[in-house]
């Protein structure tokens, strides 16, 4: 039977580790070993918990250099992963969040 942090793992397209699924389902008060059902999958806690780890896609870091990137996303991917994101966020009454995409060092610029 799957679990539930199996199941965030499995609806979050590109892969974040285990370890910041399980620290996600921790702080929503989630077990991670339990078995996942539809009363879970629909659930406030798993909903953020499932919000919490696509927002965890838009955080990551980005190097670029010389037109050259690692770990981007692209511009539609970022607003896709927001709209999901924050929709989840709206239906369990939660403030929606931004991108944050400010970069903060540049080198040779």
């Amino acid at each position: 039977m799957k679990t539930v942090i199996q199941a965030l793992l499995d609806e979050v397209f590109y892969p974040i580790p285990r370890g910041k699924a399980e620290n996600i389902c921790i702080r929503r008060g989630l077990n991670g070993e339990e078995p996942f059902n539809a009363e879970r999958a629909s659930s406030n806690a798993y909903k953020g918990a499932l919000a919490d780890c696509l927002y965890s896609l838009i955080q990551a870091i980005t190097f670029s250099e010389a037109g050259m990137s690692v770990g981007a996303l692209t511009d539609a991917q970022r607003k896709a992963i927001l709209k999901q994101m924050n929709g989840l966020y709206d239906e369990i009454g939660e403030e929606p969040k931004d991108d944050g995409a400010t970069p903060t060092v540049y080198i040779n610029c």
